[in-house]
């Protein structure tokens, strides 16, 4: 199958932008807020993941929010699960899902 996953941490990058939005480092409210612009202009749906991360539907990301000192900066997951997954969630390792 291949590389079917990426997780890109918030605090060291790389930065990674997405149809002109940047995904990586930035206050999860202000992402989450662009994301649903994205959505409405694009006519997408939003999907909300298990933690109450909003991405958009249409993108094979996973987005979330993680400590950063005592601030909260975004992470991303980028993944594809081809024909041998549903979700995120059954091709990321657990650790993922634990570490942030």
């Amino acid at each position: 199958m291949g590389l079917t996953c990426v997780l890109v941490d918030g605090r060291f990058g790389p930065q990674v932008t997405h149809e002109g939005n940047r995904l990586i480092g930035r206050v999860p409210s202000e992402l989450f807020d662009d994301m649903e612009s994205y959505a409405i202009q694009h006519d997408v749906g939003l999907r909300s993941s298990p933690g109450g991360d909003l991405s958009v539907g249409a993108f094979d990301i996973e987005l979330g929010a993680q400590r950063a000192g005592d601030a909260v900066v975004t992470w991303a997951l980028l993944f594809n699960t081809g024909e041998i997954a549903g979700a995120s969630w059954d091709i990321a390792p657990a650790e993922v899902w634990r570490h942030w």
